[in-house]
């Protein structure tokens, strides 16, 4: 099962965010804790010394300390803060019981001054079973305030839960963030690699080298580019030698053959009539034949392949040559039925003797794939500015594989793997050349009726080549 490097990204974005998140989320909490405590005793020695040189009743520093409370962090837990005079409570809040509990404890303030004000006095120590933090002024020791830890960790849970209670409006954005940052990293990394796909589709044995050089914003990817560029030179270099080879060795062996046939002819000529050896001189004639066509047909394939082919074309009025190449073809097949629906005066602009040995291919091919007694359809009709040509036959023990390698060079169906069938398997890849130099289509469709229909479609009037 193919995987999605999106997907794979996102996983490994998310997981990778996550572990941030949760990372910065503990230490923030650590570090909230700290500085808002750090806060916390700043304020409370603030707060004493405001008052300090308040004179007057224990209500009025009372209040003065109240007041005090606005703009300082515990103003928002000012109910859990206990205001002593000596071992009485002043003030509306707090743990009134805590004061005589602390006037009670003579080594309570031996503990370390936490103070940053030289006046006041700031300790963190038990008192009553929990932990508190109490500031005193030093000139006035019997006025105090005190905090208990457990209403300032109260305080950070509901800072804690505010935050907390952001997290199903967070998370939506964190899988929408993840979600982009996974596609625009995909789409950053595999830019190189669309541009080689795309360079990969436009490929053709013709156009290796020309191809314009893919360009990288990213070094990494350079070696990479090199190497696909060095292969292409390799794969251009291998196909020029085919070619080359094709080529060449197709004009060897004309002359060669030329002479073998007209020697064999020669021989054919000299012995007697209905002599066995005639019968074999005869055979021999009829493989140097064979090869001779072999030869062409391999010629004009290197030149396809080279894009050599002399393309002349003519003004072809193809509805009546059909109907000639039709008539002729009843005379010499008259075991099969040939029918034709023929569009009227169809100008094609073509390369007339291409196109003749296209249309004699095909029609060679039905015949010789036909069952006893068959028959072929001809159709020649117009398709808005194209041409349209099928040539319809019933074909008995058609191959699996026909649609897939039916324009492979020198394939044959299974039924034509022996003799009794003439061929050497050229012909399709023959016409499916010309096809293209028509700059047209040629398809090979096999039907649920056991019937095979080549398709060619072709512009009436195609632009010209550059």
């Amino acid at each position: 099962m193919m995987r999605s490097l999106k997907l794979r990204h996102f996983a490994t974005i998310f997981v990778m965010t996550t572990v941030v998140v949760l990372g910065a989320r503990t230490f923030a909490q650590y570090t909230t804790a700290r500085q808002l405590l750090a806060v916390l005793h700043n304020e409370m020695p603030s707060s004493l010394m405001k008052c300090a040189n308040v004179t007057g009743s224990p209500d009025v520093i009372s209040k003065c300390l109240e007041q005090s409370f606005t703009d300082h962090l515990y103003n928002h837990f000012s109910g859990e803060i206990t205001l002593c005079q000596n071992v009485r409570a002043i003030g509306i809040s707090g743990d009134t019981s805590a004061c005589a509990v602390l006037a009670d404890i003579k080594d309570f303030w031996s503990s370390k001054n936490l103070s940053p004000e030289p006046g006041v006095e700031l300790v963190v120590n038990t008192l009553g079973g929990q932990i508190w933090h109490i500031a005193r002024l030093i000139n006035h020791p019997e006025f105090s305030i005190m905090i208990s830890d457990r209403s300032f960790k109260a305080f950070l849970v509901k800072i804690y839960n505010i935050r907390d209670n952001q997290w199903p409006v967070f998370l939506p954005m964190l899988f929408l963030i993840v979600a982009i940052m996974a596609h625009f990293l995909v789409k950053v990394t595999l830019g190189p690699l669309e541009n080689l796909k795309h360079s990969l589709k436009n490929l053709k044995p013709e156009n290796l080298i020309s191809t314009q050089r893919i360009s990288t914003p990213y070094r990494e990817f350079d070696d990479f580019i090199s190497v696909y560029h060095q292969l292409l030179k390799r794969l251009d270099e291998s196909f020029t030698k085919a070619k080359r080879f094709s080529s060449d060795a197709a004009h060897e062996l004309r002359t060669p053959l030329a002479i073998l046939r007209g020697q064999a002819e020669d021989l054919i000529a000299d012995v007697p009539t209905g002599s066995t050896l005639q019968v074999r001189l005869r055979s021999m004639a009829d493989e140097i034949e064979r090869l001779i066509e072999i030869s062409e047909k391999l010629l004009l394939l290197s030149k396809a392949d080279a894009k050599l082919i002399e393309h002349e074309v003519r003004a072809l009025n193809l509805s009546q040559w059909m109907n000639e190449f039709i008539e002729d073809s009843g005379l010499y097949h008259p075991n099969l039925l040939i029918t034709r629906v023929i569009g009227q005066d169809l100008i094609w602009e073509c390369n007339q003797a291409l196109v003749q040995q296209l249309i004699h291919n095909l029609y060679t091919n039905a015949v010789k794939y036909n069952i006893p007694g068959g028959w072929i359809k001809f159709s020649l009709q117009r398709d808005g500015d194209l041409l349209e040509l099928a040539i319809e036959n019933p074909a008995p023990h058609i191959p699996a594989d026909l649609n897939e390698k039916a324009f492979d060079r020198f394939y044959r169906g299974d039924q034509a793997r022996n003799r009794k069938i003439d061929g050497m398997g050229l012909g399709l890849s023959i016409c499916k050349e010309i096809a293209a130099l028509h700059q047209g289509t040629l398809s090979l469709e096999v039907t649920q009726t056991q019937t095979v229909v080549a398709r060619l479609r072709v512009p009436l009037h195609p632009t010209p080549r550059a």
